[in-house]
């Protein structure tokens, strides 16, 4: 015995006209409606150091970790990106300097400070993330000395400002035997005497160099022959 099927019945044409003029009524009614205002929030100054230590519970680490992911992810607000530059970067100091007390082993704040907000084109908040580095390597020179070698690399070449980038591989040299390092830094430092034709002490570090670095004579060499043509440049110059 078949099941008898229900049959379809279509809506009446008054109805389907009510839904759609409903529907246009609701459309031309959001369209009248302003544009929703999206007010970007502003970075503060983070909290004081007693009350990030209250707020720890015996975990800085952790909170130190959800403070640098917090700040990060700042520029990202909802409905709207902004541009780093809009930040206040006196305050992203504050907030670097306060996440790296709280974990002083940590190398997070200080290569965001060199890879992300130090990469913004404005000189000014550039030298304030490179001051800030430079203030952390000296709190712990030997275990942070490659960042200030990596802030001296940003001032010479995207800064244009080699006596910057000297005064920090002097630092270096000051708190660390420079000698110890890898020959690349070396090489840095006589590259920037170099630029500042301070040739006499690029030539007496790469002498140094070359004492330890048997390996690297050829490399010497290259040097050597660009400091001689260099010193022939000025030479004519003054004459």
């Amino acid at each position: 015995m078949s099941v008898p099927v229900p049959s379809r019945r279509t809506p009446p044409a008054w109805l389907i006209g009510l839904l759609l003029a409903g529907l246009g009524l609701q459309m031309l009614w959001k369209l009248q409606l302003p544009a929703p205002v999206i007010n970007p929030q502003e970075l503060g100054p983070p909290p004081s150091m007693a009350m990030a230590r209250l707020t720890t519970l015996g975990d800085p680490l952790a909170v130190s970790t959800f403070w640098m992911l917090w700040l990060q992810s700042f520029d990202d607000q909802a409905g709207i990106t902004l541009s780093l530059r809009k930040l206040d970067y006196n305050h992203v100091v504050a907030w670097l300097e306060r996440i790296l007390a709280l974990n002083p082993d940590s190398e997070y704040p200080l290569l965001a400070a060199i890879r992300v907000y130090g990469f913004v084109p404005d000189p000014e908040r550039q030298r304030q993330m490179l001051d800030f580095v430079h203030r952390a390597f000296l709190e712990a020179p030997r275990t942070r000395w490659q960042w200030l070698v990596f802030a001296a690399l940003q001032a010479r070449h995207r800064l244009q400002d080699a006596p910057l980038a000297r005064r920090y591989m002097d630092d270096l040299e000051k708190n660390i035997d420079t000698g110890k390092l890898p020959f690349w830094v070396r090489g840095l430092q006589a590259r920037i005497l170099f630029d500042l034709n301070e040739l006499s002490a690029a030539r007496a570090v790469m002498g140094g160099v070359l004492l330890h670095e048997q390996s690297s004579e050829r490399q010497m060499n290259t040097w050597l022959e660009r400091l001689e043509e260099q010193e022939k440049i000025l030479i004519n110059e003054k004459k």
